[in-house]
Parts: structure tokens; C-alpha cells; sequence
């Protein structure tokens, strides 16, 4: 490290510093400001506004910072396709073979999920199958606009791979578009998105504009029945998902845990959660063991294999 520091030995003073501070986990950046007499803390937030804006966030006054917070919110407003995918040295994305130049302008008009992926993710090398299929489905049934049919919707594999290698090996996998390996356009993406953990899949509209940035989830949720991602199908899907919670046994036996299983929702004790059936996320509805807090999706509870799941109902 390039700074100062307090002894290694000197536990007085850091344990005086968590408390003044009341630090809670680390990394924790705790920013004061010169003109600060009484020692109080501006900042408890600077490791997030590192990752965020970088060297611009120095030097972290309220009125650097909503400036920056303004700036982000017009480049949210005033985003586009061709903004956001395209540099003075590209206008295309890769296709199949890898060769293939495919003009991101014909994207213009199409529902579109970025989808922040590597070969070395355990996570997302799961994912990425299902994704396939879903993506199959979703264009085996295209839209209708006006007198015409036309297929809407496409994906565009944003790499974290490690090299060029890996990309090719991952991407020769996908039935998507792609980023080049090593674009810069990768990086300034997961930052203007907030990416933290991938995989994610975001979902851009027709106008270009964010729909969601929890495609991953919906995918989970509602497989190709999420599709256009939209806030009013989601609205619908999680009425749907309310009546047939209301047919689900309100206790199960699971094969994969020891304790009952409780239906839960988010309004009486549930919440987001990681399936510990197929290790996807998952909110709404679930199945709970209220002893140690096992979930797994209602959909991954095998009604077969559960003596308990036939009684218990509701109404």
C-alpha cells in the first residue's frame, strides 16, 4: 500500500475507530474532509464510490458527488443501442461463425438482454444452457407488428473471460452475439450498469432504455414466459404465480433437507433467496424450513417424492 498506517499492535486505537465510525464489515472507506474540525466522518460509503466513479469521486464533496450522480442519471436517460454497443472503431457485434459481422443497428427496435458472463464462473457456465433454451423459445415465437411477423428479441454476450481463448471456447458454446474479447465497451458496460456478480442478464427495450437488470432471475422465475421482461408482465406473471401458490400444499418434506418445508412469500417471512435446489435465485414464493432457513423454488420441490405434499391446503 502506497498510505499510512496505524501500528499493527495498536488495537486501542482501531477498536476506538470502528466504534466512533461503527464499522461493520470490510472493505469500509471512511472519507473526512480537510475543513472537518470535529473529526466527524463526511463519508462512510468511499470504497463504493471508488468502484463506481473512480479518481472523479476525489475529492468526495457533496457537490462533486451529485454532480457525478447527475451525469449518471442523463447517461441513463439519454442511452441508446448504438451508444451503449458501438465506438469509433466498431458498429458491429460477432456472430456465428466468430468472423461474422453482425451491424448492431439491426438490433435497433428488438428487445435485447446483455448478458455479463465467463467460462470460469461455475455459476454461469449452469445458467448459460438454460439461457440457450430459453432464448430458443423466445424466438420460436415472434411478434406481430402490423402486417408482419418478426422474431424481437436477441442477446449479447458481454465476456469477463480471462483470454482470448476462453472467450472463443465459451462463445463458440452460445447461439448469441457477442462483444469482441477485450472491447472496451466490456468495462464501461458493467460499470454503467452496476454489474457486481455475474452472471447477470439485463434487459433492454425496444427503445434501447433498461427494463430490468435482474434477467437472470426472471429467467429463473418464469422461464420464456418473462418475456419482454417488461414491469406490466411481470405485474401479471406474479398475480398468476399468487393464484396457483394458493393450490400449493402448505407444507412439503424435500428430498435434499431433513426438516419440513413452510410456503412462504415475501409478505409473510420470504424474500430473494438462492434456490438450494438448483442454486438459481429465486424471490416470491418459495419453500422454507423455518428452523435453519433451506429454500428452493415451489418449482423444484418434487410433489412426487413428498408423502407430506398432499395434505395441508389452504381453503
Amino acid at each position: 500500500m502506497p498510505w499510512l498506517a496505524i501500528p499493527f499492535s495498536d488495537l486501542e486505537t482501531k477498536k476506538a475507530l470502528s466504534r466512533k465510525f461503527d464499522i461493520e464489515g470490510i472493505p469500509c472507506l471512511v472519507v473526512l474532509q480537510p475543513n472537518d474540525h470535529k473529526d466527524i466522518a463526511t463519508l462512510h460509503d468511499g470504497v463504493e464510490l471508488i468502484y463506481r466513479y473512480g479518481i472523479q469521486a476525489f475529492p468526495f464533496t457533496k457537490e462533486r458527488l451529485d454532480k457525478l450522480h447527475e451525469e449518471e442519471r442523463q447517461k441513463h436517460e439519454n442511452q441508446t443501442l448504438t451508444n451503449l454497443l458501438t465506438n469509433h472503431d466498431r458498429d458491429y457485434l460477432l456472430g456465428h461463425p466468430r468472423t461474422e459481422q453482425v451491424p448492431v443497428a439491426s438490433l435497433i427496435g428488438k428487445t435485447v438482454g446483455l448478458y455479463f458472463s465467463a467460462q470460469w464462473c461455475i455459476p454461469c457456465v449452469k445458467f448459460a444452457p438454460k439461457l440457450a433454451s430459453i432464448y430458443h423459445k423466445i424466438k420460436q415465437t415472434p411478434i406481430e407488428k402490423g402486417d408482419d411477423f418478426e422474431e424481437d428479441f436477441e442477446i449479447v454476450f458481454v465476456s469477463n473471460d480471462r483470454d482470448q481463448e476462453a472467450f472463443d471456447s465459451y462463445f463458440d458454446t452460445m447461439p448469441w452475439l457477442a462483444l469482441p474479447f477485450g472491447d472496451p465497451a466490456v468495462k464501461e458496460l458493467a460499470k454503467h450498469f452496476d454489474v457486481r456478480d455475474i452472471p447477470c442478464l439485463v434487459i433492454l427495450g425496444p427503445d434501447g432504455k433498461t427494463v430490468t437488470k435482474q434477467g437472470r432471475n426472471l429467467i429463473n422465475l418464469y422461464k420464456e414466459n418473462a418475456y419482454p421482461f417488461t414491469e406490466a408482465r411481470v405485474e401479471l406473471l406474479e398475480k398468476q404465480m399468487d393464484e396457483e401458490a394458493k393450490s400449493l400444499p402448505r407444507t412439503v418434506v424435500h428430498p435434499g433437507h431433513r426438516h419440513e418445508l413452510t410456503l412462504v412469500s415475501e409478505g409473510n417471512g420470504g424474500g430473494p433467496f438462492i434456490c438450494c435446489g438448483c442454486d438459481e435465485q429465486g424471490s416470491g414464493w418459495a419453500y422454507q424450513c423455518l428452523e435453519c432457513g433451506y429454500e428452493v423454488h415451489p418449482k423444484c420441490v418434487i410433489t412426487s417424492a413428498n408423502p407430506a405434499s398432499t395434505g395441508n391446503k389452504d381453503g
